[in-house]
């Protein structure tokens, strides 16, 4: 499980546009945004690919005390 708000918070604080993580991290905008609501689940190579495009650890946004899964 991952803090898809601090995740939200940094794209924005950083000034990106979604299009363009989504793009970088090569999946659709639409899907970006679902992670990013929770109302998609968001599995192990996307998140992998979102915090690429971020430039920040895989370990940025995990939860203390929580492991990813396959279907995270």
């Amino acid at each position: 499980m991952f803090d898809r708000k601090a995740m939200k918070k940094m794209i924005t604080e950083k000034g990106y546009k979604q299009k363009i993580i989504a793009e970088r991290a090569q999946i659709s905008e639409r899907q970006l945004s679902l992670i990013l609501s929770g109302k998609r689940k968001c599995d192990v190579e996307e998140y992998v690919r979102i915090c690429t495009a971020l430039e920040v650890p895989i370990q940025t946004f995990i939860i203390e005390g929580c492991m990813i899964s396959k279907t995270a």
